[in-house]
């Protein structure tokens, strides 16, 4: 008898009906944009002038997305620095000034939507100037990769709240001018904290606390990073453009950012007074970054956990998207890591896990790019996908 009714139990347990994670936004399609769920992974797909993207992205997510609205005040207020918002709120407005007015006008656009507040959107896209977040990468070398190109693997760190989880979404943006280009993000976000364009090259960026070069932690003149990155993605092809296009500009604070294109990749530690290129050593097939400087020019000598335990994947060979995301596991953070994901720039397939935390123990789905790129395949795709979990 109690055989049997160890076996019941045993049968419910595996069979059990496996309950969907709650969906925050509803599919919606426009004339030239949509917002669809691959398996679970909610996509929305952007097209045209900044006005029309604006607008699209309001008419989209608006009405789904109140609790990111307000995440920006009790984000402060969680951390006892609500009475500075007002200053916050000025500081932003200041730093969208020097943004390339397309960004400006996209969100404007966005803005004009009851649910969606100007002010909150400046402050929600200046985050990377006024944050703290943490963050993991690792680029491995396509000399060590079962697919013969390059692999990178991100973790996005951040305290939560228990919203940010919940609304991350991948958005696609086809711009009127310049690459289009898929960003892992958030309702209300038009920077770039993670993303990759229609040439197969990736960005990602990781928070820095101390620099050596006795630079500014904050340099108002200087461009939101935010958009600096998306500029990456919407003007460049390759690492070499990348570096270029951040020589050109002023940066406001310290920043490291991981790029990787379809040959390979670098991270360039960035500081208000220089941008420094760090290259994987000759004998070694990974590049990792964390959240500091190792660079001669910019470290003060911190060391971080994380980075020993990527670099241990340089010593293998046949590296696959499932390992790196082994090891994107292994550094991880229970109550902060909410976005992850793996980049093959040779194929545009990002592999992506968002929503239950920690994000790095989730499964990865499978998202071919490059159809959602073309102008009019990406507009007619429906609910009817199907997830490509691994």
């Amino acid at each position: 008898m109690l055989l049997r009714i160890l076996f019941a139990f045993l049968i419910a347990c595996c069979f059990r009906p496996v309950v969907a994670a709650e969906r925050m936004f509803a599919e919606r399609h426009l004339e030239d944009a949509n917002l669809y769920y691959q398996g679970e992974i909610p996509i929305a797909i952007f097209t045209g002038t900044p006005e029309d993207i604006g607008r699209q992205h309001a008419e989209l997510l608006a009405k789904s997305s109140k609790p990111i609205m307000a995440f920006p005040k009790q984000f402060m207020a969680e951390y006892g620095a609500d009475r500075y918002w007002p200053l916050a709120a000025v500081a932003a407005k200041s730093l969208m000034l020097n943004t390339p007015e397309r960004y400006r006008r996209e969100l404007l656009a966005t803005a004009e939507h009851e649910d969606f507040d100007a002010q909150v959107l400046d402050v929600a896209n200046t985050l990377l100037e006024l944050r703290r977040l943490g963050c993991s990468t690792v680029i491995v070398d396509s000399k060590n990769t079962t697919s013969g190109g390059p692999l990178f693997g991100r973790n996005f760190d951040f305290p939560t709240l228990d919203i940010l989880n919940r609304y991350s979404l991948l958005a696609v943006y086809r711009p009127e001018k310049g690459h289009p280009f898929a960003s892992v993000g958030f309702p209300g976000l038009g920077g770039v904290f993670s993303g990759m364009n229609d040439a197969g090259l990736a960005v990602a960026t990781l928070d820095v606390y101390r620099a050596g070069d006795e630079s500014p932690k904050f340099a108002p003149q200087g461009e939101p990073l935010g958009f600096v990155f998306r500029r990456i993605l919407e003007e460049c092809t390759n690492v070499e453009e990348a570096e270029k296009l951040l020589g050109e500009v002023k940066a406001t604070t310290w920043m490291n950012l991981a790029v990787c294109d379809v040959q390979g990749g670098a991270v360039f530690e960035i500081s208000p007074k220089q941008i420094v290129r760090r290259n994987a050593q000759p004998d070694q097939r990974v590049l990792p970054a964390t959240n500091h400087f190792r660079s001669e020019e910019l470290t003060v000598g911190e060391r971080c956990w994380r980075y020993p335990r990527l670099m241990q994947l340089g010593k293998e060979q046949g590296v696959t998207v499932d390992r790196v995301h082994q090891y994107l596991q292994m550094v991880g953070f229970e109550t902060m890591t909410l976005q992850t994901m793996v980049f093959e720039p040779k194929t545009r397939t990002l592999h992506l896990s968002i929503g239950d935390m920690p994000s790095a123990a989730g499964e990865l789905t499978a998202i071919a790019l490059e159809p959602l790129f073309a102008s009019k395949q990406a507009s007619t795709q429906s609910s009817s996908h199907t997830a490509g979990t691994e």
